[in-house]
C-alpha cells in the first residue's frame, strides 16, 4: 500500500507545472554536449544497430539548449538524484567500454590555461572513476 502512495506522489506534478500540448516523453541513452559562450546545448539520441550491416549509430532526436546558470543548477540536482538513487540501490557500475578516457597530457608548449583545463579534466575523471568503485 505504501508503495502505491510513493508511486502516486512521484507521478504528481506541483500545481505550478503544466505540460504543453506538444509535450513528449522520449528515451535517450546518448547525449552530445555542445558548449558555447552563451549556453550548453544537449542533443539526445539513442544508440542503435543498423540491421543491414550491424554497425552501431546514434539516432539523434532532440536538442535542448540551457543557459550556463541552468546547467549549473541541473548539475546540483542531478548529483542529488544520483546520490540518493545509489544510496537505495547501490553504486551504478560503469563498464570500462564506456568509461570516459583519461585526457592526454598537455603538450610541452601548452600555456597555463590549457594546462589548468587538462588538470581539471584529469581530476574530475579520477573522482568519477573513484565514485564508481564499489
Amino acid at each position: 500500500m505504501a508503495e502505491e502512495n510513493t508511486e502516486t506522489t512521484r507521478d504528481q506534478q506541483p500545481s505550478f507545472l503544466r505540460r504543453g500540448e506538444d509535450f513528449e516523453s522520449l528515451y535517450s541513452n546518448h547525449v552530445h554536449f555542445q558548449p558555447s559562450e552563451w549556453d550548453l546545448k544537449l542533443t539526445f539520441g539513442e544508440l542503435d544497430n543498423d540491421p543491414k550491416d550491424g554497425r552501431a549509430f546514434v539516432d539523434q532526436h532532440t536538442a535542448i539548449a540551457v543557459p550556463w546558470l541552468q546547467a549549473k543548477i541541473m548539475h546540483y540536482f542531478m548529483t542529488l538524484q544520483l546520490g540518493v538513487y545509489e544510496m537505495s540501490h547501490g553504486k551504478i557500475p560503469v563498464p570500462s567500454a564506456v568509461m570516459p578516457p583519461a585526457p592526454d597530457p598537455p603538450p610541452s608548449d601548452a600555456d597555463d590555461a590549457t594546462r589548468r583545463v587538462i588538470e581539471y579534466i584529469a581530476k574530475a575523471r579520477e573522482e568519477f572513476v573513484e565514485s564508481t568503485r564499489t
